[in-house]
């Protein structure tokens, strides 16, 4: 029991430090692209990031202290299929960095990245506590609405693009 503690204590340290990555970087994108409608975006995500990390601080602290996870009510069941990935081809073209010389698209590549990284943590955490497999099943489906919905602005912006060629 002790290892498996262990092992979850630093799947949610992982965790609280993507989603403070993912924040950090979607306050600067915010700040930085000039789409007023990717503005918006950048910040609702660094607002959803923030609520994330603060879900898992809170879970981590439970475990630290009581041993135990805590229930928590903004954690609302889902159904989603753990076993696909979000984006399982093509990743490649996503592992691009933000400069001071990135434009818009390269902030919402960046973002994308993001988010398949932070998704695939979740549907892969491995833990038997089932409100600890309760919370990363819903933070996966909130990570897989974050991507969807960067990948739609990036397609209304720059077009359909074809992953595969």
């Amino acid at each position: 029991m002790a290892q498996e503690t262990n092992l979850t204590t630093e799947l949610l340290k992982r965790a609280m430090g993507l989603e403070q990555e993912g924040r950090n970087f979607y306050i600067k994108a915010a700040q930085t692209t000039r789409d007023k409608k990717g503005q918006d975006i950048f910040k609702t995500l660094s607002d959803d990031e923030g609520s994330h990390y603060d879900l898992l601080k809170s879970q981590y602290d439970a475990l630290m202290k009581k041993g135990s996870w805590v229930v928590s009510p903004e954690i609302k069941k889902v159904s989603i299929d753990l076993g696909k990935p979000l984006f399982p081809r093509g990743i490649d073209a996503l592992k691009k960095k933000v400069t001071e010389k990135s434009d818009d698209r390269d902030a919402l590549l960046f973002g994308l990245d993001i988010e398949i990284k932070s998704y695939d943590l979740y549907r892969q955490a491995t833990v038997m506590d089932a409100d600890g497999k309760r919370l990363f099943a819903y933070l996966a489906d909130q990570e897989m609405g974050h991507f969807n919905l960067l990948m739609q602005r990036f397609e209304g912006q720059f077009g359909p693009v074809s992953w595969w060629d």
